[in-house]
């Protein structure tokens, strides 16, 4: 499938280049306003690059749009994109409110056509494995630990820019609220309380959030833009815990090792390198074949209205 490229982002080029090259993908077309000098295509990949987003939208002969840039501008990109009758992926957040998002699912619907946003990490194979190792011990998750912060970033950085889309709820919002669909069956919290504790300029630069869902389950998260990197998840029940480094973004060429605690016994599961980003295409992918993509939309539009929740909640 070939694939349109809005933005010649970091990520992008570290992430999403590299994943559609290990999927076999070699035709990708770049545009990108600001860096289109600097587009460097995976080895063996070909594709035209643009240098303005309105014509790479009316002649790039892509099937699927991936938008890549800053997070103002997701929302007109996908519109313009699902418009014109691409498939499409955003990177998160897909949109900067629960109604924008209803509105591109709406329009993704009435075209036919795949929406997706790019949280990818739940794609990663140690997921599953976490899930398993609960299963095998007959037991289910019920408290959810997670840490993802890292230091301070350049000051021009977008980030730190309310209208360009910034502050730590907006990039590190969605690590929160797609905990709860991982692991507690898609369940919507009863309550949601989140603080921001720190502001840099015109953002917030880091909050904490607990989330309680029903059945006695909840997720206490902290998240920023302001202390050393730590990116972490422990996952707790009945006489199983689980703790995962590298949680939200698990390197693609590197094993994970998990730390089991099961009534007391510790051990170590190690899992097999992967590419989450490489396991969320390959999903795309193989939903756009099926003509089966309607669940990537509705995943989308669930934790856009419970992100915006968590975003109303802040204090």
């Amino acid at each position: 499938m070939k694939v349109l490229l809005l933005g010649n982002s970091s990520l992008a080029r570290r992430r999403v280049l590299p994943a559609l090259a290990r999927l076999g993908v070699r035709d990708i077309d770049v545009a990108s306003v600001s860096r289109s000098a600097d587009v460097a295509l995976p080895p063996g990949a070909a594709g035209r690059c643009y240098d303005d987003y309105s014509a790479a939208l009316a002649r790039s002969d892509a099937a699927l749009v991936y938008v890549s840039t800053i997070n103002s501008t997701h929302e007109e990109l996908a519109e313009r994109a699902l418009e014109r009758g691409f498939h499409v992926v955003v990177d998160k957040p897909a949109c900067l409110s629960a109604e924008a998002s209803r509105r591109l699912v709406r329009l993704a619907r009435e075209k036919g056509r795949c929406l997706a946003e790019a949280t990818v990490y739940g794609y990663h194979p140690l997921y599953r494995e976490v899930r398993r190792i609960f299963g095998d011990a007959g037991r289910s998750p019920t408290r959810l630990t997670a840490t993802f912060s890292f230091p301070p970033l350049p000051a021009d950085n977008y980030r730190y820019r309310a209208a360009l889309g910034g502050g730590s709820l907006l990039d590190l919002g969605p690590y929160a609220v797609t905990l709860g669909r991982l692991f507690f069956a898609s369940a919507a919290p009863e309550s949601i309380a989140c603080r921001v504790v720190e502001r840099a300029g015109e953002v917030e630069s880091s909050f904490s959030v607990l989330m309680t869902f029903p059945g006695g389950r909840s997720m206490v998260g902290h998240y920023g833009m302001t202390t050393g990197y730590q990116n972490r998840l422990e996952v707790l029940g009945p006489d199983v815990v689980v703790t995962i480094d590298r949680a939200f973004s698990p390197p693609a060429d590197q094993p994970i090792q998990l730390g089991v605690s099961e009534r007391n016994h510790r051990r170590t599961v190690d899992v097999s390198p992967a590419d989450s980003f490489a396991e969320f295409f390959r999903g795309v992918f193989e939903a756009i074949a099926r003509g089966e993509h309607d669940e990537l939309a509705r995943d989308l539009l669930a934790d856009a209205i419970l992100f915006e929740e968590l975003r109303r909640a802040a204090l």
